[in-house]
């Protein structure tokens, strides 16, 4: 077996107290010769954890498919010092690798009561609104400015692994050190993609309105920092970078309808083509009126609007037809100053560009 150790300096820049105590925050990846540890074996664990200005970089390597035991004693011993395993895609592979590895050698593995911060599965929603063609770590690293040089994959290094140990060459080791090592570093740039879960979950104040002829546009401080500089258009326009989101929200000026919900109290005078209430509508000739539907008890507005998702919070909801999808807000009626309502207004947009949760 052999034990690598390097200290570099500590580059990131993600808030990692988010995450937990940061000095038992452990980033940890595997190398096999397979995907399952029945039929195929560990040679290769790497981790990183921070010491103050530093990350400590170590690895242990089997020289030999017979250090395996070795290896993995190695890093539980190490890792014992920690409570939260940082991973990429780990949930999905590397720890139910490592967790059967142990039990098939009766080894008490510490893993097991960790907390495990998959970052994969943290922002793997955001794909599609992000752009994103794949969501594998090199293109979420690239995505992020970071282009290694690590030419090979784990798949690929494989067969150079099997002939490391018939030929113990020295560059091939290098080859499947630095592969491990690439991974372990470019974690520490994927971490950061968390800061985007972290931006659009974050608390958004209203700071400014600006309205012209087309366009109403909403100017929102964050209280967390997004060092990105992202834009999305989708009807909307978002922007985000720093602690602000813009939201520039296209005004549609259009005749619009709004629907009585207790349409039987209601007649839908014919030539007018509006409802009245029935106290009025009593007094309409018969000839001109017919009872309201709930397709035709509506009264009509021509006006400046904007699209509306929650309308737990709004009185007065517009559409073209009763069974139109799209909803909206005549923006002669809203309380520019009422910030809860803009602020929900935020998420709701969030959620329309798929960059929350659902």
């Amino acid at each position: 077996m052999k034990e690598i150790t390097k200290k570099f300096k500590n580059n990131i820049h993600y808030d990692l107290s988010k995450i937990g105590d940061i000095k038992k925050l452990l980033f940890f990846d595997i190398e096999t010769t397979g995907l399952s540890p029945k039929n195929s074996n560990l040679y290769l664990i790497g981790c990183i954890n921070v010491d103050n200005d530093n990350i400590i970089f170590k690895q242990w390597f089997c020289e030999s498919l017979s250090d395996e035991t070795d290896v993995l004693q190695a890093f539980f011993e190490y890792a014992i010092e920690f409570d939260t395993i940082i991973n990429f895609n780990g949930d999905g592979f590397d720890l139910p690798y490592i967790r059967e590895c142990a039990k098939q050698y009766y080894i008490f593995n510490p893993l097991t009561d960790y907390k495990s911060l998959d970052i994969y599965k943290e922002i793997r929603y955001l794909k599609k609104p992000l752009g994103l063609e794949r969501m594998n770590q090199k293109s979420l690293e690239e995505f992020l400015g970071l282009y290694r040089e690590d030419k090979y994959d784990g798949g690929t290094l494989i067969k150079f692994y099997y002939d490391y140990t018939n030929s113990r060459d020295e560059k091939i080791l290098h080859l499947l050190l630095l592969h491990n090592e690439k991974d372990l570093l470019g974690m520490l740039k994927v971490v950061e993609m968390l800061s985007f879960v972290d931006f659009f979950n974050s608390d958004f104040i209203l700071s400014d309105i600006k309205k012209n002829t087309d366009y109403l546009t909403l100017c929102y401080t964050c209280s967390e920092y997004l060092d990105y500089n992202l834009s999305i258009e989708n009807d909307v326009f978002l922007d985000a970078s720093g602690n602000k989101l813009t939201l520039t929200i296209p005004i549609l000026k259009s005749e619009l309808k709004f629907f009585f919900k207790n349409y039987k109290d209601y007649y839908y005078l014919t030539i007018e083509d509006y409802a009245v209430h029935k106290s009025i509508g009593e007094f309409v000739d018969k000839s001109v009126k017919k009872k309201a539907t709930r397709q035709t008890a509506y009264i009509k507005q021509v006006a400046e609007y904007i699209p509306c998702f929650n309308t737990e919070s709004v009185s007065e909801i517009f559409k073209k037809e009763y069974k139109s999808k799209e909803k909206y807000i005549n923006l002669a009626k809203l309380n520019f100053s009422d910030n809860v309502f803009f602020k929900e207004y935020a998420i709701e947009m969030l959620k329309q560009f798929k960059l929350l949760k659902q």
